[in-house]
């Protein structure tokens, strides 16, 4: 992607917890929290000033990004000990030299 991110707890919760306040269902079904948050991605996707084609390589782009991801939280979780409570996968998106693409680099 264009910019660095850096994903941390806070940043995760905040956003979890605007959403639960907006729908109380979202506490006790994580599907209707990840529905909300791909929504929220859908909607902001309809405002991209490009062409269909390149709004939906753009959202192409950003499922492989969103499974990468994934793949690394889940990682990081089965590597720590299941007592443990685990932080979120901290990481953070290096520019390319495309500017819809990044690369998802954990820290």
């Amino acid at each position: 992607m264009a910019n660095d991110i850096t994903l941390s707890d806070e940043l995760i919760n905040n956003l979890y917890g605007v959403i639960c306040q907006h729908d109380e269902s979202a506490k006790q079904n994580m599907i209707v929290a990840l529905q909300y948050f791909s929504a929220v991605s859908g909607y902001m996707l309809g405002d991209y000033p490009g062409s269909t084609d390149e709004r939906d390589e753009l959202i192409d782009q950003l499922a492989a990004f969103t499974k990468n991801v994934s793949a690394d939280r889940a990682k990081s979780q089965q590597e720590q000990p299941a007592q443990q409570e685990a932080p979120a996968a901290a990481g953070r998106s290096e520019a390319t030299d495309d500017p819809a693409v990044g690369i998802w680099k954990p820290e």
